[in-house]
């Protein structure tokens, strides 16, 4: 049997290994999120996966992510640092070097940001002032909470209309902590596949577990 394998057939998706810290345990020091799919869904129907999702171009792309950005006070050297630069030849595949409004590297960290919450509810965000206080070092990703935040009601919103998420950083004024995420693997799923994927693998460390009852999937 012959397959032909169509490259515009691969989808951009990103999706994100979270690290919890335990507080005591003889074999490790943290635990990682997974989280069981719903049977009814189409893809990876009933398994236990990380949280991510497919990239929306129209609403992790869009050119309102850079307006915001700049009324929030986030700089173009704060973003520019999210783009890797020097030569590395493990980055052969060219999903992190397209992008139409702004680099591929910003866009799918707002993809994994989006499609956390939405499946997990967690919340990675900066503020203000946690955005000054951005460095080089590694740092925990924190999960926004506040008494009044209905998590699971923008949890259902952004499920239905992903530029919800956008809206959602505004009435928080906040922003999606893209900083914290680090680029573990880039994997591509195999041209048999039904559905096939071009898949960013990011990596954060996270000082609070998801409640597994505020799931959209």
């Amino acid at each position: 049997m012959e397959y032909k394998c169509n490259k515009l057939s691969y989808r951009p998706s990103a999706t994100v290994i979270i690290a919890t810290k335990k507080k005591v345990d003889a074999n490790a020091n943290f635990e990682i999120l997974l989280f069981e799919r719903s049977t009814n869904t189409s893809f990876a129907p009933g398994h236990c996966v990380f949280p991510g999702g497919t990239f929306e171009e129209a609403s992790d792309e869009c050119q309102e992510w850079m307006n915001y950005f700049e009324e929030y006070g986030v700089s173009s050297n704060q973003l520019d640092r999210l783009i890797v630069k020097e030569p590395n030849t493990k980055r052969t595949n060219s999903l992190l070097s397209t992008g139409k409004s702004f680099s591929r590297e910003i866009s799918l960290r707002i993809t994994a940001c989006r499609e956390t919450f939405e499946e997990v509810g967690i919340l990675f965000f900066r503020n203000h002032k946690t955005l000054k206080k951005l460095s080089s070092t590694p740092t925990f990703g924190e999960d926004y909470e506040d008494v009044n935040f209905d998590r699971v009601g923008w949890q259902f919103a952004v499920h239905k209309d992903a530029k919800q998420f956008l809206n959602l950083c505004r009435s928080l004024h906040v922003v999606p902590d893209l900083w914290s995420l680090y680029e573990w693997s880039l994997w591509r799923s195999p041209f048999t596949a039904e559905k096939r994927y071009d898949t960013v693998f990011y990596f954060v460390s996270s000082t609070k577990k998801a409640d597994s009852t505020s799931g959209t999937q």
